[in-house]
């Protein structure tokens, strides 16, 4: 299709086991490591690191799907955008108990290395990002 034609973004949500979404959108958001990013059509091309917290895909039909996300790489090129995801869960199947419990183990966490560091930073934003999913489903 041209780009003039074009109406919406395609947009590819990919896992290590599988695609998760393909489609059209109007927008797409994903969590960036200082904030969110937005994909509209005709954005610029872009390739960027993507961190934990919520993707949201709006189709042209109104209608938004949206996903806790544990990382990735998200690149739009021609309102073409992937998203390279570690990992992802349907936002109606993250479990708001089970978030805060790993927010409260996180949080009692009394780590010495840089490793420890970064596996309880890990857990924390992990845990913090799913309690805002669990709240707006």
């Amino acid at each position: 299709m041209s780009d003039s034609a074009r109406s919406s973004l395609d947009v590819a949500v990919v896992t290590p086991e599988g695609s998760a979404f393909e489609g059209t959108a109007e927008s797409v958001v994903v969590p960036g490591y200082d904030g969110e990013v937005a994909f509209l059509r005709g954005h610029a091309p872009f390739v960027g690191a993507i961190g934990y917290g919520e993707l949201r895909v709006k189709t042209p039909a109104g209608e938004t799907h949206r996903w806790f996300l544990q990382g990735g790489v998200a690149q739009v090129l021609d309102d073409e955008v992937t998203v390279l995801a570690d990992g992802i869960l349907p936002a109606e199947k993250v479990d708001a108990a089970e978030a805060q419990k790993d927010l409260d183990e996180a949080l009692a966490t009394v780590p010495t290395t840089t490793e420890e560091f970064q596996a309880r930073d890990r857990r924390l934003v992990s845990a913090q990002a799913r309690l805002r999913i669990a709240r707006n489903v």
